[in-house]
């Protein structure tokens, strides 16, 4: 058995409370948590809606008297791009994040790898991080591995020849 249905219902409560002394009913109030105010009261409360209803009318009234006209309504701002102008300044935006910086970056990172301190490692994995789209287009073409030292072969790759005098491995 629930709380709701062990509950008597209000008209069961107002019943017996019509009935009783006046120091019963404020034990019976205290004990189904009903406030004596709210029975005894002849003015209708305000309800959190009617609070909202008012607090939405002022908001309106301030809105209508105190602020400004809308800039779009004014034209002070209605200045047309035409689609165009914003399809090239994208293209151009796009052609220096994905073909101009990625290339510099590999470059940075090529030249500065085992010189580098705190400070430029952090910055150079930041800018990988921004532009990993146009790094992960340039990785499979750039190859910053270094040549063999073996002047037969024409790839890194390749499959040196055996001639006993290049060794195999530099000195160290």
């Amino acid at each position: 058995m629930n709380a709701i249905s062990s509950f008597p219902s209000s008209s069961l409560v107002s019943a017996s409370l019509r009935k009783q002394a006046p120091q019963s009913k404020l034990k019976i109030l205290s004990i189904y948590k009903i406030k004596p105010s709210a029975l005894t009261s002849s003015k209708p409360t305000k309800t959190h809606f009617d609070k909202l209803i008012s607090l939405l009318k002022y908001g309106a009234f301030l809105a209508a008297v105190e602020a400004p006209a809308a800039l779009a309504v004014t034209g002070e701002n209605n200045n047309e791009e035409d689609l165009l102008t914003t399809l090239l300044y994208g293209a151009i935006i796009a052609f220096g994040y994905l073909f101009i910086a990625p290339p510099i970056i590999m470059n940075w990172m090529r030249v500065r790898w085992y010189k580098r301190k705190f400070l430029e490692m952090y910055l150079q994995f930041m800018f990988t991080f921004i532009f990993f789209p146009g790094l992960l287009l340039w990785a499979p073409f750039v190859n910053f591995r270094k040549l063999p030292r073996d002047p037969t072969m024409e790839f890194p790759w390749s499959t040196p020849k055996d001639d006993p005098s290049i060794p195999p491995y530099r000195e160290r």
